[in-house]
Parts: C-alpha cells; structure tokens; sequence
C-alpha cells in the first residue's frame, strides 16, 4: 500500500498525483515515464510499473556502457549545502531501486526538487497554523523522488556559467501522443539543438526555428495531423546558483510552442538544412552566425505575417564570397549541401 497522509503532512505519491502537476518533482517525473515507456505521468503509471521499473534499469545500463566511470557519479541538478549531506539520493545508477520497489516507503522532499517551495510553510492541516520546516511538512513516495531525479537526468540539456552565476537548461517536448512516434529520437535531437544553440550563446529564435526542424524531420507527413489535435509545446526549466552560494533558484519556466513554425518548414522544404546548421550552431561570432541568427528571425517573421520579404533576403546574402567562405568553415564537407537545399525553398 502507498504511504498515507500523517497529521499535517502531505505525501505526494503515485496514488494523488493528479493533484501535484506543475511541481518541479513531477515535471522531472513526467519526462522520465514520458521518455522510458511513451506514457505521461498520471494515476493509470501504477498498471505499467513493471515496464518502467524495466527501462529504467535499461536507462541506467545504457549509462554506464557510454561511461563507465562517471555514469553513478553524475548529478543532474544544482546541489545546496543542504543537499550534499543527502548527495547519494541524487546518484542516478540508484534511481531503478527505488522505482522497482514494490513496498514503497515516503522521504522528505529534497532541496533540489523543492526551490519553488520556500524554506518556512504552514502544515497543510488548516487547524494548525505553525510554521514548520518544509521537509517536515511535504513527503514524496520514493518512488517518485527516483522517477524525478531520472527525470533530470534524461531533460537536463546544459550546463554554463556566466560570470558568476552558473545556470542549468532543461528541456521537455509535450507531444499529444508520444507513442506513436520515436520519442527517444525526437527528444535527443531536440536537445542538441538547444544545447548547440544556447551554448554558443545563440538567440531564442534559433532554438525556436531549430525545434520546428526536428518535429518537421520527425513527424513528416503526419505533423498537420498531429498539430491538429494538440499543440506540441517544448518546455524549458532553469535553474540557478551563484559561485560559492548555497541557495539555488528557479530562473524561469517557459513554453515554446513550434507548431506553426513547423508546419512552415515543412511547407517550405527547409527541414534538412535548418537542422543541419542549428544542431551544429557557430561557436564563434561573425558570417556564419549572423546569417543562422538573421535565417531564423526571417522564418519567423514568414510564420506571423506570411510575407516572404525576409527569407529572400536571407538567402541574397548568400551570394557574398565571404559569407560562404564562413559557412563553409564552420560546416565543413555538409556545407554544399546545406547551400542546394536553401536554394530550393518553396515560398
């Protein structure tokens, strides 16, 4: 039996987990069973317990064949001070232990996958009117916590340091039915893309535009049918810690919806080679960035105005030498044909 609520307590667990959508703890679990076996996180999780607790040890195996030596050490999330003195409930390799466990048992929610709560809360038993720590007030079924830390694992995308602010990206592609396509193939492209874009300091719009592009690649005939019926939204987390602090934060939570843009590019036949440049976006500044970065604004002007203006030209900048000397350095033996298919757009 799942753990049950205690006197001002509350135990977030498979069983009420329709009530705790939108916490960072079951976005991250949301995207573990979403990836591991194509089903969104909902009550109905508990009749395919088998299978997940199956290719979440797949999960971790597939881990430690690509590195053996990091695999249990890696740590998916920004860890406080009070995080590390529980540092071993966030080591991956150990996550299917507990998805697998048939008698689950509840634990505190960790700093880690609790910043939108903050440090002080009242119990929610409303006859008590105490302020209480929140580890003593919220529990998690371990379950779960295992779910969400694989969860982090499997969306977290980047990692970079601005000046003294180091910034974790995480990424989550909503699909309306992610079993009818390769979801594993769909979300790894997307994360290079996001993680080659944002890396090198690349705009929001190529993201954007470089999202479309794997949806096009992916879905391919099917993508109207599938915008049709649901919006596929690509959802981004960050997180924040300043060097030497101890106090992690939640920069922001954004959607991104590509759907439309997509549909565009299909139209428009660009898929190939839009995802060929963002998913090997410019590392330096110069040609070849300006003209990825000037692409991407014009598909997106083309997608809310429906004017072709700006797509034509971007591409007359391709008849500068210069530019595609520089595209050419940066793309290597791809670049000639990225250059055909440009030039074959359909406006």
């Amino acid at each position: 039996m799942p753990p049950k609520k205690t006197s001002g307590q509350v135990v977030i667990s498979l069983e009420n987990i329709d009530a705790y959508r939108g916490f960072i703890v079951t976005w991250f679990a949301d995207a573990a069973t979403t990836y591991l076996i194509n089903q969104r996180l909902d009550r109905n999780i508990k009749e395919s317990l088998s299978d997940l607790c199956a290719q979440a040890k797949n999960y971790v195996e597939s881990l430690k064949e690509a590195d053996k030596e990091r695999a249990c050490s890696r740590i998916p999330l920004p860890l406080t001070g009070n995080d590390i003195k529980t540092k071993s409930l966030y080591d991956v390799c150990k996550c299917p232990d507990l998805i697998c466990n048939e008698n689950p048992s509840s634990m505190s929610l960790q700093p880690a996958l609790s910043l939108e709560f903050i440090e002080y809360i009242k119990t929610f038993n409303p006859q008590i009117t105490q302020k209480f720590l929140k580890r003593e007030v919220i529990k998690i079924e371990d379950r779960l916590h295992g779910l969400a830390v694989i969860g982090a694992d499997i969306t977290h995308t980047y990692t970079v340091r601005r000046g003294v602010e180091q910034e974790w990206g995480y990424t989550f592609i909503e699909v309306p039915n992610p079993g009818a396509i390769d979801y594993r193939k769909l979300s790894g492209m997307i994360k290079t893309v996001v993680r080659s874009v944002l890396n090198n300091e690349g705009s929001r719009a190529s993201v954007l535009v470089g999202v479309a592009s794997v949806l096009v690649l992916i879905y391919g005939r099917n993508l109207y049918e599938n915008v049709q019926r649901s919006p596929i939204n690509l959802e981004f987390l960050r997180l924040s810690m300043r060097k030497g602090g101890n106090k992690a934060m939640v920069k922001a939570f954004e959607i991104l919806s590509p759907s439309g843009i997509a549909l565009d590019i299909s139209r428009m036949g660009l898929a190939s080679p839009l995802y060929s440049m963002f998913s090997n976006y410019p590392k330096n500044s110069g040609p070849a960035r300006n003209f990825v970065e000037d692409l991407a604004r014009a598909i997106i002007v083309y997608n809310s105005l429906k004017t072709t203006e700006e797509i034509y030209k971007a591409l007359r900048s391709l008849t500068s030498e210069n530019i595609r000397n520089d595209l050419h350095r940066n793309y290597g033996d791809t670049w000639r044909d990225i250059f055909d298919k440009l030039l074959q757009v359909r406006v």
